[in-house]
């Protein structure tokens, strides 16, 4: 078991596995400002988290089967102003929320953001999603009945919806997310080929000024009060501000 660990400004890229495993972690964990491409399973593991809270601020995950994994019932995952190029199916957990951050799938007909909680309390909001439409359901939200606040039994619903409007009136998640679509990035497309290895400077992620995505998060005190314009933007990359450096520096 491990705590106060922190994960940062890395390049990550040719993994079989997960890009980055906060396994086996306790609390005051950060996994921030990571740049991962190529992975053959998951991108940020917690296997298990042991009551937390570890923080994924501002990692950007690209070329990867799924952006999270909870397994082995984790409990205190904060996602944070990152950047998902690829779906989210999460296995069951505990207490863990999603704040300002961009969520584009491939493009196969495939369910986009699929969440289950033993918790009510598990939330998510102000965030981007580019569902496919062709996908028979593209939001899927499990949890305990609405009237509770948690229950670890394995008598949670499971409900589907193809919209985002219709996720967002049953469930009251989500409530100020936005859709968007590949457009909102100065340079990124779907992958096509999940085999292929794609390299960074054919990328750039940056937002273009007029995207969706800008002036639409949430302020998080201590983790994006420096934002430029009338609210933060959503994803890992502010606009007007200066880029991360991943990888080795001087």
């Amino acid at each position: 078991m491990f705590v106060s660990n922190d994960i940062y400004n890395n390049i990550i890229s040719n993994v079989h596995d997960d890009f980055i495993k906060a396994d086996g972690g306790m609390y005051n964990m950060r996994v921030f400002r990571n740049l991962c491409l190529n992975a053959g399973t998951n991108g940020l593991s917690t296997q298990p988290l042991l009551g937390g809270p570890v923080y994924f601020v501002r990692n950007i995950l690209y070329n990867v089967p799924k952006a999270v994994k909870h397994a082995a019932n984790p409990s205190g995952a904060l996602y944070y102003h990152n950047t998902f190029i690829t779906k989210v199916i999460g296995t069951v957990g505990s207490n863990y929320h999603f704040r300002n951050i961009l969520f584009l799938g491939w493009m196969r007909a495939e369910t986009l953001f699929a969440i289950d909680t033993y918790t009510n309390y598990t939330s998510s909001d102000y965030n981007g999603f580019r569902p496919d439409p062709e996908a028979e359901y593209s939001f899927i939200w499990k949890s305990p009945r609405f009237d509770k606040t948690k229950d670890y039994s394995d008598s949670r619903e499971e409900r589907k919806y193809k919209t985002l409007i219709d996720y967002m009136q049953d469930t009251s998640q989500n409530k100020h997310s936005v859709i968007v679509d590949y457009d909102i990035f100065q340079r990124v497309f779907p992958v096509g080929d999940v085999t292929n290895v794609y390299k960074v400077e054919d990328l750039d992620f940056r937002l273009r000024p007029d995207a969706a995505a800008v002036d639409s998060g949430c302020i998080l005190p201590n983790i994006n009060d420096d934002f430029n314009g009338k609210a933060p933007d959503l994803g890992a990359l502010e606009s007007g501000q200066s880029m991360p450096v991943y990888g080795p520096r001087l």
